[in-house]
């Protein structure tokens, strides 16, 4: 199995799955009330055979009551992504996925999007409404707690 897919497996079978997260791709997507969260892991362009898998963490969040202006693939299916650091600043920028780090890494990854989602939880309503008004900052819908 390809780094990148066992990665994403154990991802998934360790903690998005157990807090209900459904998986298509390396794209995992919760329903709530209000609002869906989604995090994907974007494999960088440049990954090798023989090198570690690099990823980068997004995340996003979409509306059930929200039309889609032009709706798109991969991220750009959702009503707003940004990478995990713009809402998480101390998750890392990039991962380097290798055969001894990786159960490592699986915690660690596993453990920011926990965070991400309770921001969406807490400040979903401001999210909407700035998406609402068209007020980004960023190319990500207005919060004034990001900065």
């Amino acid at each position: 199995m390809k780094p990148g897919d066992l990665f994403t497996s154990r991802l998934h079978e360790s903690f998005m799955k157990p807090d209900g997260f459904k998986k298509k791709g390396r794209t995992f997507s919760l329903v709530r009330e209000h609002f869906s969260e989604h995090y994907n892991l974007q494999g960088s362009a440049w990954n090798s055979s023989g090198s570690p898998w690099r990823f980068y963490v997004n995340c996003g969040i979409s509306f059930p009551d929200l039309p889609f202006e032009s709706p798109g693939s991969g991220m750009w299916a959702f009503h707003a992504h940004t990478r995990l650091t713009r809402i998480i600043p101390e998750a890392r920028a990039e991962y380097d996925v290798t055969d001894l780090n990786l159960d490592e890494l699986v915690i660690e990854v596993g453990e920011t999007p926990r965070k991400c989602s309770a921001y969406f939880f807490r400040r979903h309503q401001v999210l909407r409404d700035s998406l609402v008004k068209k007020h980004y900052e960023f190319g990500f819908p207005y919060d004034p707690e990001l900065k």
